[in-house]
């Protein structure tokens, strides 16, 4: 599944990735959310989203003016 979330704000980014993430559609399907390269302050709330509220794993890719954020299926480690 692929979310663009080039134009969308914050809230709305995050209720797509909840949705995608929660209803286990990003089980069978890679997740992939493209941002536009120059806004780095999206990408890391994005990825802290993510990782600290859904608990998964991602990975970063810049390439050609975007970045793309994979989303793992993996639970994060936690602290014990």
């Amino acid at each position: 599944m692929v979310i663009d979330a080039r134009e969308l704000s914050f809230s709305e980014a995050f209720k797509e990735l909840r949705d995608v993430v929660y209803q286990g559609v990003a089980s069978r399907d890679d997740v992939l959310v493209f941002l536009n390269a120059h806004d780095s302050e999206k990408l890391n709330l994005i990825t802290g989203f993510v990782e600290i509220l859904l608990e998964c794993k991602t990975s970063v890719v810049e390439a050609n003016g975007y970045y793309v954020v994979k989303v793992i299926q993996e639970p994060v480690a936690r602290a014990c």
